[in-house]
């Protein structure tokens, strides 16, 4: 290197600062961005020991909430019944209807209320729809299996098996169930 170079700063001749305006360069003016509104915040007061506060209402991402909850319909009860299998067939075999109603929120495009509730197997999203039947065949279906139910009780009761598949060897001490019904 020549000494030209390494010496410093007041051997060098330094360019005049100009000010943009006065080169006759002309800057673009810039489009002005406007911050979006921010969406209304809902507010809470609280109770301190110096007094009332007010500050915004946090989310509730990982506390408690319900993720299959729907509302209600006078004269009929409501399950919820995985697309897993052949369950969807066999509710409706069992006298239950898909809700399509208004107004529930639902993950499925179709009119069908349904929520993804995992995944399958395979790999593929696993969905749960809202379905529903009448009070009065829900009863039925409960009392139906009570029955089946009292049956196996009154089996296990007795020291005999009501499936047919044990022999009188197989049987180990003696059974005892407690009816709260």
């Amino acid at each position: 290197m020549t000494a030209e170079h390494t010496t410093p700063g007041p051997q060098r001749e330094r360019k005049q600062v100009v000010p943009l305006g006065s080169t006759g360069v002309v800057e673009p003016e810039k489009p002005k961005m406007q911050a979006p509104a921010p969406a209304p915040q809902k507010e809470v007061t609280i109770e301190t020991a110096d007094g009332p506060v007010t500050r915004r209402r946090r989310a509730s991402v990982g506390g408690f909430s319900l993720k299959l909850s729907a509302t209600t319909r006078p004269g009929f009860t409501r399950r919820w019944f995985n697309d897993d299998g052949n369950r969807i067939a066999d509710a409706h075999d069992l006298g239950y209807d898909h809700v399509t109603e208004e107004g529930i929120t639902s993950s499925d495009p179709s009119s069908r209320i349904s929520r993804l509730v995992g995944t399958k197997a395979n790999g593929e999203p696993l969905r749960a729809y809202l379905m529903e039947t009448p009070d009065e065949l829900f009863a039925e279906g409960v009392a139906e299996k009570e029955a089946r139910n009292r049956l196996v009780d009154d089996a296990i009761t007795a020291g005999r098996d009501s499936t047919g598949q044990m022999t009188h060897s197989e049987t180990y001490g003696q059974g005892s169930i407690q009816r709260d019904r």
